[in-house]
C-alpha cells in the first residue's frame, strides 16, 4: 500500500503505518516524540514513577501556568486536534501538552484527576481556577461559552443550540468511533479480519451519507433562494449555479462547532479507503472550506496561540 506524504502533525503518525508490518513494529512507529514544550515546574517539582521515570504531569500540576488554557492531547489524535482547531478559531490563548502513551502518561494519577476516563483530550482553564473539562464535545461547548455571547461558532438561540449539540453528539458517538474502529482493524489488530474492516468502513460511509444529504439539501435551498428561477423550475442543473461552490453549513448559514467537530476526522478518513471527493462531494467541499481556513491550518500544524 502506498503511503501518502504527511501533510500535518495529525496525519503523520497514521501515514507512517504500513499495513503489512508486524503489530509491534507498527506500535513503535506510532509513539509520539518526546514533548519539547515543558509547561512548568523545576527539578524539585518532579515526581517519579516506580520505574524511576519522571511524572511530567505531576511536575506540571505543581507549577501550572497562570493564564490561558492547557490542552492535553496526543500527536496523532484527531479529537485532540479538534479542540486545538476551535481554540485557534476563537483566538484563545493555549498551550498543548502532548501525552506520551508509551510511558502511560494518560494513567498518571495527576492526569486522572483532570480526566477520570484517562483519555484525551482534556483541558485546564487557568483563567477559571484551573477548571478541568474532558470529552471533546463538552470542551467545544465550554470554549464557546467562555468566548461569550458573540461567539460566532455557537448560538444564543436555544433552538439552534439544540441542533448544534445534536450534530456534536452524532459526531462524537458515531462518526469518530466508527473511523477509529476502522483504523484499528485495518492497521493495529493482530490479525486481519476483512469482515470487521468492511463492517466499520461501511458504517462510516452510512454516517457520511447522513451528512452528505444534509449539506446537499442546504445547497439546493441556497440555490433556490439566491439564483434565478430556472433552477426552481428545473430547467437548469444545480451544478450550473454560481452558488454551487459556495460554502454551506450544518446549522444556519455560518460555520459552527457542529462543522468543526468533523474536520480532523475527515482529514484522516482516506486512511480507511474512503475518498470524500469521489464518494461524498458535498462533504468534500465542506471539508475543503474548513481546511483552507488559517486557524485550522495553524492548529493542524501544531501551532498554538501567540
Amino acid at each position: 500500500m502506498d503511503r501518502p506524504k504527511p501533510v500535518s502533525n495529525l496525519s503523520s503518525a497514521l501515514a507512517a503505518i504500513n499495513i503489512n508490518q508486524p503489530q509491534a513494529q507498527q506500535q513503535q512507529q506510532q509513539q509520539p516524540e518526546q514533548n519539547s514544550t515543558y509547561l512548568g515546574g523545576g527539578p524539585s517539582a518532579h515526581e517519579q514513577y516506580d520505574n524511576g521515570t519522571i511524572d511530567r504531569i505531576a511536575a506540571y500540576r505543581q507549577n501550572p501556568p497562570t493564564e490561558g488554557i492547557s490542552l492535553f492531547s496526543h500527536r496523532s489524535a484527531p479529537n485532540g486536534f479538534k479542540v486545538a482547531v476551535v481554540l485557534s478559531e476563537l483566538g484563545l490563548k493555549f498551550k498543548t501538552f502532548y501525552l506520551d502513551f508509551k510511558k502511560s502518561e494518560q494513567r498518571s494519577p495527576y492526569y486522572v484527576s483532570i480526566n477520570p476516563n484517562a483519555r484525551i483530550p482534556a483541558i485546564l482553564d487557568h483563567d477559571n481556577n484551573d477548571h478541568a473539562v474532558w470529552e471533546s464535545g463538552a470542551i467545544l461547548i465550554y470554549l464557546c461559552q467562555k468566548a461569550g455571547p458573540d461567539c460566532s461558532l455557537w448560538s444564543e438561540d436555544y433552538t439552534e443550540q439544540s441542533i448544534i449539540t445534536s450534530w456534536l453528539f452524532f459526531q462524537a458517538s458515531g462518526h469518530a468511533p466508527m473511523i477509529g474502529q476502522a483504523l484499528h482493524f485495518r492497521y493495529f489488530h493482530p490479525e486481519m479480519i476483512p469482515s470487521a474492516i468492511e463492517r466499520y468502513a461501511g458504517e462510516v460511509r452510512r454516517i457520511y451519507s447522513v451528512v452528505e444529504m444534509t449539506l446537499a439539501e442546504k445547497r439546493e435551498q441556497l440555490i433556490m433562494e439566491m439564483d434565478d428561477e430556472s433552477f426552481a423550475l428545473g430547467t437548469s442543473a444545480l451544478s450550473e449555479s454560481k452558488y454551487f461552490e459556495e460554502p454551506v453549513w450544518l446549522v444556519g448559514s455560518r460555520m459552527t462547532i457542529a462543522d468543526l467537530s468533523f474536520v480532523t476526522w475527515n482529514h484522516v478518513v482516506d486512511r480507511i479507503g474512503i475518498s470524500l471527493k469521489d464518494e461524498f462531494p458535498e462533504v468534500y467541499k465542506w471539508t475543503r472550506f474548513m481546511m483552507e481556513r488559517p486557524a485550522v491550518i495553524r492548529a493542524l500544524s501544531g501551532l498554538e496561540s501567540n
